[in-house]
């Protein structure tokens, strides 16, 4: 018996040590300088403002004008705007090109934030089609790809790091195919980076947020676009699925946006934060109680388990009953 003491002892101190170690900050906040991509709401727009009060220089990329004009207002002049669409690299380019102009001579980055994201189509695998997946991965990963890459001799110059987000999405399929193959995506291309650079200085991070209430939960518009995706398919596919078959799914965005999904964002903006700001941050950060019990439950169990309980309320097509 003494010996299970003894190890539980030393598990307790392990843990309690491990987190001791998170709590150190790498301070001189005003001498670093972040950048942000997805910055008119959500994540970003408030992250953006958390830097900002914390005393960072802050580069907030913004996709309109009018989210651009909004941060400044509520922002000191630390913050610098610039406009940016991450799905094209001659935009990433120019994003690169301004901030090296307002860099100090000498001064590399102390971190990429790669937040901007959007749900992309909504729909059933049968329903999409190539350009679906395109538009979707054009932001959510291969925007990851380009801003890292475009941008990382900046942040090897300053010896920081980069902080990506990807989703509770990226570790189990529980959502419309190319939102997770976008988030399974920067999983991947996530750990590939994060072991490149691990000699050169340079660390990488990942964000894993549950559901939240941001402005990409629109439920107006997610209805909209998988109305639109059955629309689409073959008259063939549209019989075999019936007339009632959207209508009967469509509550479901109600119930997640409203009954699933957290409003505690700022869990997701300390996330952020301690990445950034830790001396030791963590490499993964599960965000959301949902991500942190139930979804990393579902991960853990045998396929043969979870794949039927995250399909448990899915609605048969009503050609499979015939």
């Amino acid at each position: 018996m003494v010996w299970l003491h003894a190890v539980a002892a030393v598990v307790v101190v392990f843990f309690l040590l491990k987190e001791l170690m998170r709590l150190p900050t790498v301070g001189k906040y005003g001498e670093r300088y972040v950048f942000i991509t997805g910055c008119d709401t959500g994540f970003g727009n408030q992250l953006a403002k958390r830097l900002d009060f914390l005393g960072f220089n802050v580069f907030a990329a913004c996709f309109s004008e009018r989210g651009a004009d909004e941060l400044r207002k509520v922002s000191s002049a630390r913050l610098k705007t610039l406009s940016l669409d991450v799905s094209k690299p001659d935009s990433i380019v120019k994003a690169r090109t301004t901030v090296e102009k307002q860099l100090p001579p000498n001064k590399g980055l102390w971190a990429i934030v790669n937040n901007a994201g959007v749900t992309g189509a909504l729909g059933l695998s049968e329903w999409l089609t190539r350009e679906d997946y395109e538009r979707c991965n054009s932001i959510n990963l291969y925007g990851v790809i380009d801003v890292t890459r475009i941008f990382l001799p900046l942040v090897r110059k300053g010896q920081g790091r980069i902080v990506n987000v990807s989703s509770v999405i990226g570790r189990i399929a529980a959502a419309f195919a190319p939102y997770v193959v976008s988030k399974y995506g920067v999983e991947g291309f996530t750990d590939c980076l994060r072991r490149e650079v691990l000699k050169e200085g340079m660390t990488v991070h990942l964000l894993e947020p549950g559901y939240f209430r941001t402005n990409i939960l629109n439920t107006d518009d997610m209805k909209t676009s998988f109305e639109n995706s059955f629309k689409q398919t073959d008259p063939d596919v549209q019989r075999y699925y019936g007339n009632g078959y959207v209508q009967k799914v469509l509550p479901v965005f109600d119930k997640v946006a409203n009954e699933v999904a957290s409003p505690k964002t700022h869990l997701v903006v300390d996330a952020y934060t301690h990445a950034i700001t830790a001396m030791f941050p963590r490499t993964r950060y599960l965000v959301g109680n949902d991500c942190k019990y139930y979804f990393r439950l579902l991960w853990n169990l045998p396929e043969w388990i979870s794949d039927r309980i995250v399909s448990a309320n899915y609605v048969l097509p009503e050609g499979a009953h015939s």
